[in-house]
């Protein structure tokens, strides 16, 4: 058969191919994106980064769009919001609260999960008492409109200074905590992969807290990398996240006992 036969043959299997498919979608298949934007519509979705950071509570695209200023006077912390508008931002509600305030020592030795009630335009109230010292406080939200990602804010109390973190990585995987034992198993942590954060909790059932078996909450050394995530399922304590950078991370694991939150404390290395 000769080339142009060949020619002819081919150009009408396509018009018909690509005909067929402009009569089954009712878009125009020479449009660019058209099959693209078909793939996606079927459920091939990008994996969501933020529900957890894996982890939690980061929109992606641009630059975060909410200032955050945060005070404390007469053991009261104050969060104050504002978005690049100038206007108090409209926040989501994530595991039943509208912000987690996470606070850790600038030597990670200490750390406090607080929820601050939103008492004015964008104004954040919590009662806590602190001791003098440097901590970072990152504040955990959602805007419903607004990118917004997890940073470090620097919080002074007192003239106490403190060192930075100097972590090593564990080796004992179980910590008791009034009787109540908690064991990460065993992991392979590598930038660039799923990492199966598994609890063993020895036969002991934690109460639901905010909604979930439980909440991991990852720091890194530097005390800059911000991660929280949520279990994967509502009957075990499994957790998975990822890492974008090696190092050393404190791990704090919150579960529910008996109407108290024990923070279990681990440290790993990540490849």
């Amino acid at each position: 058969m000769s080339i142009k036969k060949w020619v002819i043959i081919a150009s009408v299997y396509l018009i018909a191919v690509f005909g067929g498919y402009g009569l089954l979608t009712g878009e125009n298949p020479f449009k660019s994106g058209a099959m693209n934007h078909q793939e996606h519509a079927e459920g091939h979705e990008p994996k969501n980064e933020s529900d957890g950071h894996g982890n939690h509570a980061h929109q992606e695209d641009g630059p975060s769009e909410i200032e955050v200023s945060v005070s404390y006077v007469d053991n009261e912390l104050t969060i104050e919001l504002m978005d690049d508008e100038g206007n108090a931002p409209t926040l989501s509600i994530t595991h039943e609260k509208e912000m987690h305030a996470i606070l850790v020592s600038s030597d990670l030795k200490e750390y406090i999960h607080l929820h601050p009630e939103n008492k004015d335009d964008g104004i954040f109230v919590v009662e806590e008492s602190l001791s003098s010292g440097q901590y970072e406080v990152f504040i955990d939200i959602k805007p419903s409109t607004k990118n917004y990602e997890v940073e470090a804010i620097p919080l002074n109390i007192g003239e106490t200074s403190t060192p930075n973190a100097s972590l090593t990585p564990d080796e004992e995987w179980t910590k008791d905590i009034e009787g109540k034992k908690v064991t990460l198993e065993p992991i392979s942590a590598k930038t660039g992969e799923e990492v199966l954060l598994k609890f063993d909790l020895h036969g002991e059932k934690p109460e639901k807290y905010l909604g979930a078996l439980g909440h991991v909450v990852i720091i890194d050394e530097q005390v800059e990398d911000f991660i929280h995530v949520h279990p994967t399922s509502e009957q075990e304590t499994n957790f998975i996240t990822h890492f974008s950078k090696p190092g050393l991370y404190k791990v704090w694991a919150e579960f529910k006992f008996e109407g108290k939150v024990n923070a279990y404390p681990f440290v790993i290395e990540v490849q």
